[in-house]
């Protein structure tokens, strides 16, 4: 499939694989949507033989926000075609869509990296194509890692081993005694250490070629594979996907951040846990200045080391920069795990 619209693959397509689905005669109840944007055609459409960061030169470099506009762009594109003045798409629907894209393409560069990284440690070599930096870590199967694009409504608490679940359950049934409650939420993506029973599975270390249907299922439902399997200092690092930021929605991930602290780092005796947001918007918000808040575990210990509860908030410029990134994180982080 194409990055670009094509005219002529999209008329190769089956009704059902096109980015806009007619629903005039078979409305939501409710809503006066007439065309939806099928988001996973979409996806499958643009990035079906790409995934940016380990595709062309020019995708590589190309700014990022145009890489993730590209399959909304084709929609309209598509709509406009078939429907011509009867295609309208209301905004909000474009941005909701917009931002699913933006996590899961950021999910599927981040995968590749791991994957890269994971035959790295195992003795594979360095693969050289597109041409990263490889790292300077000793490789260890034990320092391969797992890229997991979470849920809505999912509790990360669900990933850890029983007994520590143990542990946060304990904890929150005596604040249950004075009416009290500790909700955890979920970021967007976590990255652990690969727990030992699966250091010698090579799906961890397969790279994607692109964002296929069985691909997204793929990257989309990774994360039961190892529910109840990850230690408490395992967790690496939590990503927050926020494609633009406003004010009200600032607060949502330094609460989500300074909780994982609190539970993983407080109760369970953690390393520092990582946070990070990122988004393609910043402006009009201060974020950066926001972000700068000390973790309250950290403050409420009186702990002489306090960090931030958000690490950074990140605007990858280009996927390729994003790419370099992850692989310099894994290259500092991952020398905490004995080889």
């Amino acid at each position: 499939m194409p990055f670009t619209y094509s005219i002529e693959a999209t008329r190769n397509l089956a009704t059902t694989e096109r980015c806009i689905q007619d629903i005039r005669n078979a409305p939501v109840r409710n809503r006066s949507t007439q065309f939806q944007l099928a988001q996973q055609n979409m996806l499958a459409y643009t990035f079906g033989e790409v995934i940016p960061g380990f595709a062309s030169a020019g995708i590589n470099g190309m700014n990022y926000r145009d890489v993730i506009g590209r399959p909304v762009e084709n929609a309209v594109t598509e709509g406009t075609h078939f429907f011509r003045d009867d295609f309208r798409v209301d905004s909000n629907a474009k941005a909701k869509v917009a931002g699913d894209i933006f996590e899961i393409v950021s999910s599927a560069v981040m995968w590749n990296c791991a994957a890269r990284w994971n035959s790295l440690m195992v003795g594979e070599g360095w693969r050289s194509q597109p041409r990263y930096s490889r790292p300077t870590l000793s490789p260890s199967p034990r320092r391969q890692v797992a890229v997991l694009n979470l849920p809505r409504s999912f509790d990360w608490v669900s990933l850890l081993v029983p007994e520590s679940q143990e542990v946060i359950e304990e904890f929150r049934a005596g604040l249950r005694k004075d009416g009290l409650g500790l909700p955890t939420s979920t970021p967007d993506l976590a990255v652990v250490v690969l727990p030992e029973e699966f250091q010698n599975d090579e799906m961890w270390r397969e790279e994607i070629a692109g964002l296929t249907r069985p691909n997204q299922i793929l990257l989309s439902g990774a994360y039961q594979r190892l529910q109840g399997r990850v230690q408490p200092g395992e967790i690496s690092l939590a990503v927050a996907f926020k494609r633009s930021l406003r004010s009200d929605r600032l607060y949502q991930p330094l609460y989500e951040a300074n909780v994982m602290q609190l539970l993983l780092e407080g109760k369970l005796g953690a390393p520092k846990v990582e946070f990070e947001v990122h988004t393609l918007a910043p402006e009009g918000t201060n974020a950066f200045v926001t972000y700068e808040a000390a973790s309250l575990y950290g403050l409420a210990e009186g702990r002489s080391a306090v960090h931030r509860a958000i690490r950074e908030l990140y605007v990858p410029p280009t996927a390729a920069d994003l790419a370099r990134r992850f692989f310099a994180f894994l290259n500092e982080r991952m020398e905490l795990v004995n080889g």
